[in-house]
């Protein structure tokens, strides 16, 4: 009883103090926009900051420093100890999420309007004044530690990491934003303080802000934000790696009866390129994510049930939630494109084989008129929902600031309308390769599965339902495909042996 009248007292103290007028500090040297999405009458406001800086600026020993700093923000401001910031983010029902990805490091905060003002000082303090609170390190450290094992747990997104690893590697976006286990045990206070003093600066960030707000907070945010130093920032371009043949990655994880596959190659194009609108229809044609359309789908799912689903990307994706759509804010300047399938591991090969034989028919004949004008039909009308929330328009908009493309998601429609079958004909075959790519697969014995890929031999176990004698000509023809594989092609890792 007296422990909840303490916390009622403090958090009515809190209450008051944020009763106080939003700070508007002036800046004589502001440098800073903010991208603004208005969406008067529905009483929320969404806050949006991107560090131009993310896992691929870690130092090198340091890998997962920047995963250290961006978690360690919320945990001790200046005003703020973690625990006055987590139960006042309760007490109002705010939301204060931080990420880190590649290339940046993503802030993001919502309030209802009515509690603008006790969200908003908690929020530009996380980004302009924390203070790293060294009781707070090690705790830091241990939870750092326990996501790297629960990427380990997690079969889809280990074998996800691992691939992008395995892509990557020599490049700085060869390592898991959470960094190595050995490298996250060496961070320290100071670590902390040299990257946040190195990369948050004014003229490494984007501001947005999104709802039903008026230009006082808005200036406000900008003027807070614009008293961040500014800075000497790096921009060293750094070489795509490249795929010559077919490369195999097995990570062995005991007991699995389902073979987690990611198959794809390092991509030398972003949305900023004028080939990105084509080569992404054409991906939908491949396999649009959870979407039933896709010839992946089809013919690994709909026509012989060996996996629940099958997808590809010419994008780094990560889903929106519990929707079909891709999260805003992951912007790369290197990308991949992939294919995602986990069939039972008894189909594995076959799967891999029939994925192969759908990319090398894309890559060598492209898609025809009727299939081409169905996709391009199933876009535009998909674009609404890309656009539907002022947040997720807001994010999208942000990205259009760090890739420079301003306009792309206005223009898109009028683009699809434009490209031609030829012209995603001529973009497949520019970019896309069914010969120098990676295979990664989670399986249960990798000396075992290297043999079967090995071996001429190729089975496919159907599903109740499915009538082999349907398939037969089809699937002959699947199995006799040639995966061109060699003894030299395969690495074999066991799970416990990643991310050292």
């Amino acid at each position: 009883m007296e422990s909840n009248f303490v916390k009622y007292l403090f958090v009515a103290s809190l209450l008051f103090f944020f009763s106080l007028n939003l700070s508007c500090t002036t800046s004589q040297d502001v440098g800073l926009k903010v991208i603004e999405v208005k969406k008067p009458g529905i009483p929320v406001i969404h806050f949006k900051v991107v560090i131009k800086s993310g896992s691929m600026d870690d130092p090198e020993g340091k890998e997962g420093l920047a995963y250290f700093v961006a978690n360690l923000l919320r945990r001790g401001t200046k005003s703020f100890s973690r625990q006055e910031i987590e139960e006042m983010l309760d007490f109002i029902s705010a939301q204060l999420d931080i990420r880190t990805e590649k290339e940046v490091i993503v802030i993001s905060g919502t309030t209802l309007k009515e509690n603008l003002d006790k969200f908003y000082h908690i929020f530009c303090e996380v980004i302009s004044d924390p203070t790293f609170p060294e009781e707070e390190i090690e705790k830091m450290k241990v939870d750092q530690l326990n996501a790297i094992e629960n990427i380990k747990q997690d079969d889809t997104e280990l074998t996800l990491c691992v691939f992008e690893n395995f892509l990557f590697r020599g490049h700085p976006y060869g390592h898991l934003a959470e960094g190595k286990i050995s490298s996250v045990k060496s961070f320290t206070r100071q670590d902390a303080i040299d990257f946040y003093d190195k990369h948050f600066l004014r003229n490494n960030i984007i501001l947005g802000i999104a709802g039903d707000f008026d230009d006082k907070i808005k200036n406000a945010f900008v003027n807070d934000l614009s008293q961040l130093e500014k800075g000497e920032l790096s921009s060293d371009e750094t070489t795509l790696p490249q795929l010559v043949g077919k490369k195999v990655f097995l990570i062995e994880k005991d007991r699995r009866a389902q073979t987690q596959l990611r198959i794809g190659h390092p991509l030398s194009i972003t949305r900023k390129d004028p080939d990105f609108v084509p080569l992404y229809l054409a991906n939908t044609y491949l396999g649009r994510h959870r979407e039933s359309l896709g010839r992946l789908f089809q013919t690994v799912r709909s026509k012989r049930g060996l996996s629940y689903g099958a997808y590809s990307y010419v994008e780094h994706f990560q889903q929106a939630g519990w929707s079909k759509l891709a999260r805003p804010n992951i912007p790369r300047r290197a990308q991949y494109f992939s294919m995602w399938i986990y069939p039972k591991s008894t189909n594995a090969k076959f799967v891999i084989k029939l994925a192969l034989k759908e990319l090398s028919d894309l890559v060598t004949h492209g898609i025809d008129e009727k299939a081409f004008d169905f996709i391009k039909n199933f876009e535009k009308n998909h674009l609404p929902f890309d656009l539907e929330t002022p947040e997720r328009k807001l994010g999208l908009l942000m990205d259009e600031e760090f890739y420079r493309n301003f306009g792309f998601w206005e223009n898109s429609e009028k683009r699809m309308e434009e490209v031609t079958s030829e012209e995603v004909r001529d973009v497949v075959k520019k970019y896309l390769s069914a010969d120098n790519l990676a295979i990664v697969a989670l399986v249960s014995d990798g000396e075992e599965f290297k043999r079967e890929l090995l071996s001429d031999k190729t089975t496919i176990e159907y599903p109740s339902g499915v009538d082999p004698n349907d398939l037969k000509s089809a699937d002959d023809k699947i199995k006799a495909f040639n995966l061109n594989l060699r003894p030299e092609n395969f690495e074999i890792v066991k799970v416990a042996e990643l991310f050292q």
